[in-house]
């Protein structure tokens, strides 16, 4: 299964950003829309340290303005200006509202921009292979792939990076959707037919250029060029389990279908399902950083947070208790102590049972559980451990957590009524610091050393990393970089070093083929 989650002339040294604060601090009286029970999601009096002002949102959105649901451009990431966590934050929220766009060309569906041929859908992994699948006008995005014949249809997958399952507290399972754009599936190919470079991914023009170029002797139009190599990976659950549909973004998919029973499911075919994404990484390439920007976001009614501190609008620190409320899509109890306990596992993985008594693609309970919702929560809300300094830039955990509050208040507030991106928060985005080679650690005030996860450096998506939040407080394991870097590599920038999905990603028919 797979799992998703740069400071080129930037050193990430503290900053004052009091032009940011001032600016947020006009604002900081505009009221957010948020869902019933979850307010404590963002607080309105955060410190505004990092906001986007109205003329910059506003170009953000292709007809010159914010509208309702409105088209946004993505990012331009040749020329991504990082001068402060602040710019990588707006890079994540800018690329999120870009690929959740409608998607009006007429090239797929009237769904989302990842709905439409600008993205491919990359298929589980069989045989030790992925494959692009297309999306084409009248198929659905999980089509059947010829890859799979063999095996359950769906391009789905139900297991989490850890291959443990996660089931809404309805009885959903959670689905996950692993997509990249044509500027990525173009390098791939290109690098896989010896006429790109791949010793790390595309990061300035001239790469772009040299794609761009291959596309084009491949009779092909890479569509968005400026993006560079994107990733996403996504997480959904059956609409008709959750509160109300119309607070999601949405998209038809098929997914298997099993028999039953309390400690095993075995796939016997599939179905056509609406779906609900409830979860999305939004990883990507950017001028000075192969390794990559990691973002997350979530939708609000996901699960409960943890307590956690952030600095209001006087600079003073103010603590969040933990939320409550049991209805939670994720969490039927929060006050119950036992929370990110995993109930089951994908395909016998990690059962005590052996390997050759389990039907292939199973859902296998754990030892002590049926398959059945486990409480999920967010132990660090923010992507920082409570007692952490998550990079050089914040002091603190409160200041970390500020920004990110303050990106989203900023981002939510501009966004329309109706939009249904408001119902989607960023949760934060981590990297190295000058785009060098990830160590695998987070950084801390005694872990400073080139390589350790910045920004947001202990993050997690209750969806997809949700059996190894490991707490509250500060682990050096915390980062994404634990599993997506290679310390035996020579360089440890490699496609294959980062990315779950590259090196087994099948390339493109191309003309000489």
């Amino acid at each position: 299964t797979v799992s998703l989650v740069m400071c080129a002339t930037y050193s990430c040294k503290e900053k004052n950003n009091n032009d940011n604060e001032t600016a947020g601090i006009e604002n900081e009286t505009k009221e957010i829309a948020l869902l019933k029970g979850v307010n404590s999601k963002l607080p309105n009096d955060v410190l505004q340290s990092c906001v986007v002002n109205p003329t910059d949102f506003n170009s953000w959105f292709s007809s010159g303005s914010v509208s309702e649901n409105g088209i946004v451009n993505p990012a331009n990431s040749v020329t991504f200006g990082h001068l402060n966590n602040c710019d990588f934050y707006k890079w994540s929220e800018q690329m999120f509202l870009w690929m959740t766009s409608p998607n009006t060309a007429g090239d797929y569906s009237n769904g989302t921009l990842m709905e439409s041929s600008r993205f491919y859908t990359v298929s589980p992994k069989v045989a030790g292979e992925r494959t692009l699948i297309p999306h084409e006008k009248g198929a659905l995005i999980s089509v059947i792939s010829n890859a799979q014949k063999n095996d359950v249809n769906v391009d789905s997958e139900e297991g989490q990076a850890t291959d443990d399952v996660l089931m809404a507290q309805n009885g959903s399972l959670i689905y996950y959707i692993s997509m990249v754009n044509d500027v990525y599936a173009q390098f791939l190919t290109g690098a896989r037919n010896g006429e790109i470079d791949d010793s790390e991914f595309p990061t300035t023009q001239s790469d772009v250029d040299a794609i761009v170029s291959y596309a084009a002797r491949q009779g092909t139009r890479v569509k968005d060029p400026e993006t560079l190599a994107i990733e996403f990976k996504t997480s959904w659950v059956s609409v008709n389990d959750v509160v109300d549909a119309s607070q999601y973004i949405t998209i038809d998919a098929l997914v298997p279908t099993y028999d039953k029973t309390d400690a095993k499911w075995t796939p016997n075919g599939s179905k056509t399902a609406k779906l609900a994404m409830i979860g999305v990484h939004v990883v990507g390439s950017t001028d000075g950083h192969p390794e990559m920007v990691w973002a997350t976001f979530e939708h609000v009614n996901n699960a409960p947070n943890l307590a956690y501190a952030y600095l209001d609008t006087l600079n003073r620190t103010k603590t969040v208790p933990e939320d409550r409320g049991n209805e939670w899509l994720l969490n039927g109890n929060s006050a119950s102590s036992e929370y990110n306990k995993s109930h089951m596992i994908f395909s016998g993985k990690g059962s005590t049972k052996s390997d050759s008594v389990i039907a292939k693609n199973s859902i296998i309970a754990h030892n002590g559980y049926a398959i059945s919702p486990s409480d999920t929560k967010l132990t660090k809300p923010w992507g920082v451990a409570i007692d952490g300094k998550p990079n050089a830039e914040n002091a603190s955990a409160a200041a970390s957590n500020s920004q990110v509050i303050s990106t989203n208040n900023s981002v939510l507030g501009q966004l329309q009524d109706g939009d249904m991106r408001k119902n989607y928060i960023f949760i934060g985005a981590t990297w190295t610091d000058n785009g060098a080679r990830p160590n695998g650690k987070s950084y801390s005030a005694t872990n400073t050393t080139p390589g350790v996860a910045i920004g947001t450096s202990q993050l997690a998506n209750s969806t997809m990393e949700t059996y190894i939040q490991q707490g509250d407080s500060y682990n050096e394991d915390g980062s994404c970089f634990l599993c997506h870097s290679n310390s035996k590599s020579t360089t440890g920038l490699k496609p294959m070093d980062l990315s779950h999905i590259y090196d087994a990603i099948q390339p493109l028919k191309t003309v000489s083929n």
